[in-house]
């Protein structure tokens, strides 16, 4: 099959909706051995989301399931890579920048993504063949939009809400000594990469690791949209399927020339 939309875009909205039963009410929160929260919400759009891709017979690693060693999946050519809520310091806070977030991995990259912000209605799906697109689904009906939504004048970054650590503020602060007039912009979840892909946003700097089920989905739209994640000790595309299954320090980005300017 050449994509699965049909079915992504299904389970992302259906998984959404059983994410905002929980959101503002009463939940169980654990915390595991990262000291990263799980709630009740995100092993509820977990068990959706991995009953739906079970009948694709493609293997699926998942944030909150168990997951295969990597002697066992070190050899997969096609898998799913599911972060069923992302942003759960910002949901746990009654924040509303979490996301549903399933991505097609083919030879160790993003294929195909969806990620979806249910508090806001947006859905942002992407494949390499077709491009990214904007579902919004605030109105009575359905507006669908081609990604790219806009070309930003001028610089911005864009950084994460919840992981602000010192060798990003240095990072920050580098390209601010350079361009005064540049742009930042703090945001949580995959919805980071989801700016890049609209056109709202130029930069995303990732100095620190990070799962891989973080970033794919968004990657996969934002590459669709014709963006793309590089690695930046290697200035190649990061890939996917690593031992550790964490991200090398990235820069993401949609307009290669924005990029360009960083290294000028």
């Amino acid at each position: 099959m050449d994509n699965y939309k049909e079915i992504l875009i299904s389970l992302a909205r259906k998984a959404g909706e059983e994410i905002l039963n929980f959101y503002g009410k009463n939940y169980t929160t654990n915390f595991k051995i990262d000291d990263s929260p799980v709630t009740d919400a995100d092993l509820a759009a977990n068990k959706i989301i991995v009953e739906g891709l079970s009948n694709t017979d493609i293997p699926i690693i998942s944030e909150e399931s168990a997951n295969m060693s990597y002697s066992e999946r070190k050899d997969l050519k096609e898998y799913w890579l599911v972060d069923p809520l992302d942003g759960t310091k910002q949901f746990v806070r009654n924040e509303d920048e979490f996301t549903v977030n399933i991505a097609r991995i083919l030879d160790n990259s993003p294929v195909e993504g969806v990620v979806y912000a249910p508090a806001h209605k947006k859905l942002y799906y992407g494949n390499l063949k077709d491009g990214a697109h904007l579902y919004n689904y605030k109105a009575s009906v359905e507006i669908v939009s081609k990604l790219p939504l806009a070309n930003q004048e001028g610089l911005s970054l864009i950084i994460s809400k919840s992981h602000l650590n010192d060798a990003t503020r240095e990072f920050v602060e580098k390209v601010r000594s350079k361009y005064s007039n540049i742009e930042i912009c703090r945001v949580g979840s995959s919805l980071k990469f989801c700016c890049l892909a609209e056109g709202h946003s130029d930069i995303y700097p990732r100095i620190g690791s990070i799962s891989e089920w973080d970033i794919a989905s968004g990657h996969a739209v934002l590459k669709s949209a014709g963006g793309k994640v590089i690695n930046i000790a290697t200035g190649e595309e990061i890939i996917y399927n690593t031992k550790d299954m964490k991200t090398p320090d990235f820069i993401a980005f949609l307009d290669e020339s924005k990029y360009n300017l960083l290294f000028e």
